[in-house]
């Protein structure tokens, strides 16, 4: 996954503040705020974390192939229907 630099403006005490958070964390200041905002909910939708197995997974099934929208608890009913019948 490549990088890209992002330039925040923020108070100087947020900023020794991060650094000794992420210092007592073991991660740098650009790591910390990575896992910071992919903690976030995210109102589009899930986002797994990269790296993650829900990462890799998610993006086994190419872009072309993906449905939005889709209804799977609608579909579930309709295989349990057929499967079962009408209940």
């Amino acid at each position: 996954m490549s990088k890209t630099t992002l330039n925040l403006s923020i108070e100087e005490a947020i900023k020794k503040r991060a650094k000794r958070i992420a210092k007592r964390r073991g991660m740098s200041v650009s790591r910390f705020f990575e896992e910071l905002i992919a903690d976030q909910e995210d109102e589009d939708g899930f986002t797994p974390t990269p790296g993650s197995a829900a990462y890799k997974l998610a993006n086994l099934i190419p872009e072309s192939e993906k449905v939005d929208g889709y209804d799977y608890k609608k579909r579930r009913a309709e295989i349990l229907e057929q499967r079962y019948g009408n209940k």
